[in-house]
């Protein structure tokens, strides 16, 4: 029995090995490839070290020049402005909205709650026009807050249906408890629900962050140069006649490093929310 284990725990490590390999094998490119000139990058020896790191190649991706017609600088300031709105507004309203879903009694909450969660099976592409035609009645086309708006719509149920699910494994004996102490619902839901609900605001934090971050036809729709995302700055750095592919590689990195910092500040909280979810669910 002692064999059999051991031997079922060297294969899980030589396969997580491999896995993580794999998984490295894009990021190490990325990196060797941005520190690279571009006649390296012509040779196509794209997983050997660069004989000498161009680290100037991030300042070029960040600002620009006459090869790199797309410099980074004010896209990754739009996609952090507009991503860090989205997320901190559609948690706030998506744990509200989650709260009163969970804790309604009534038949009418019930069926919202379902509803809610099959439109999220929804493309978002079938609202674009919608979500057009709000904007550009509201003047806020082309702008931040249009942008901002617009992630809102899609994602306020999404975090609403994510919260609500966590909530619904909460003990209502802390509710009650507090109820007898003479507190009210708002009172409830921000001096005991929340402070407890923490891993589950990170999980949904990170969620969305992640998905506004890297949503690409909304913005391209809505936007216009001054106002346009990291992604879709990204999608306009092929060059007409040469591809400069180490300056793009340092783009993509300085896109990813925003998202890669939130993470690691927030993936513990994460791992939490996941696993208090499965456990409770």
């Amino acid at each position: 029995m002692k064999s059999k284990s051991n031997t079922l725990k060297i294969i899980v490590f030589v396969a997580l090995v491999l896995l993580t390999c794999i998984y490295l094998l894009p990021i190490y490119v990325m990196i060797t490839n941005s520190l690279k000139t571009l006649p390296e990058i012509q040779q196509r020896t794209y997983l050997a070290f660069p004989v000498v790191p161009q680290f100037q190649n991030y300042r070029t991706a960040l600002f620009g020049s006459r090869d790199f017609l797309i410099p980074m600088q004010r896209p990754i300031i739009n996609s952090t402005i507009i991503t860090l709105a989205v997320t901190l507004l559609a948690t706030f309203f998506g744990g509200l909205g989650g709260y009163y879903l969970s804790r309604s009694r009534s038949s009418f909450v019930r069926v919202l709650f379902i509803l809610v969660g099959i439109a999220l099976y929804l493309p978002y592409q079938a609202v674009i026009i919608p979500l057009t035609t709000i904007t550009a009645k509201s003047g806020l086309a082309n702008s931040h807050l249009g942008l901002i708006l617009s992630y809102l719509i899609i994602n306020v149920p999404l975090a609403s249906v994510l919260m609500g699910t966590f909530f619904l494994g909460i003990p209502r004996e802390l509710e009650e408890a507090g109820q007898m102490d003479g507190a009210s619902k708002v009172q409830l839901f921000f001096k005991v629900v929340s402070p407890i609900s923490f891993p589950a605001y990170a999980s949904v934090a990170i969620i969305i962050f992640t998905q506004v971050w890297n949503e690409f036809f909304i913005s391209l729709t809505l936007s216009n140069p001054k106002t346009q995302t990291a992604q879709v700055a990204m999608a306009m750095t092929q060059g007409s006649t040469i591809s400069p592919y180490n300056l793009q590689m340092a783009a993509s990195l300085l896109t990813v490093a925003v998202p890669l910092v939130i993470f690691l500040f927030l993936g513990r909280y994460f791992i939490r929310g996941i696993l208090a979810g499965a456990l409770k669910g």
